[in-house]
């Protein structure tokens, strides 16, 4: 028989099964995921309206380091609760599609990146008492809005994706073959 002829035969039959094999692909999608990130959104929504107010803090003479202490401890237990969702949800990575992998990924990396900043945040605060606006305390305050905020953009985006992509899926499977 001629090696091109088969070769051909199994390179149609390997195409005619990929649309198969992307639509697999898509069942793996892992509905934990998406439970574990709705379940994020009011933590984060917390963060963001603490973070928005302590940074209103730092301008000008604002409130006491008393002040500013309680609004970080308060965030702080709000990042606490996050990462134990993260570890929630990096339980189910592994159970998770690709594109749901990668998304525990950046959002796991966007909560750690706020802990640490809201750490450092706290530190330098508890060694500048008397000057709860000196500098990068500022900065970190400023830090720790934006990355609320990106982290809340990307849970959105990630849920609206997860949506439109099941849509899509379910359309696909009405095209006639």
């Amino acid at each position: 028989m001629n090696p091109r002829i088969v070769l051909s035969g199994v390179l149609w039959l390997a195409s005619a099964a990929l649309p198969t094999a992307l639509h697999a692909q898509a069942a793996t999608d892992n509905p934990s995921v998406t439970a574990q990130l709705d379940a994020a959104k009011p933590i984060i929504a917390k963060i963001k309206k603490d973070a928005a107010e302590l940074q209103s803090f730092s301008s000008g003479s604002g409130p006491s380091w008393a002040s500013h202490a309680a609004v970080l401890t308060r965030i702080k237990e709000d990042v606490n609760k996050l990462q134990e969702n993260m570890r929630g949800l990096q339980s189910h990575r592994t159970a998770a599609s690709a594109w749901q992998q990668d998304a525990i990924d950046r959002i796991t990396s966007l909560v750690n990146d706020l802990a640490r900043n809201m750490n450092n945040a706290m530190d330098h605060l508890h060694k500048n008492k008397t000057r709860p606006t000196a500098s990068p305390y500022p900065e970190y305050l400023k830090a720790n809005t934006q990355i609320t905020n990106d982290l809340a953009e990307e849970i959105n985006g990630i849920i609206d994706y997860g949506e439109n992509k099941a849509k899509l899926d379910e359309l696909e499977k009405k095209l006639p073959e």
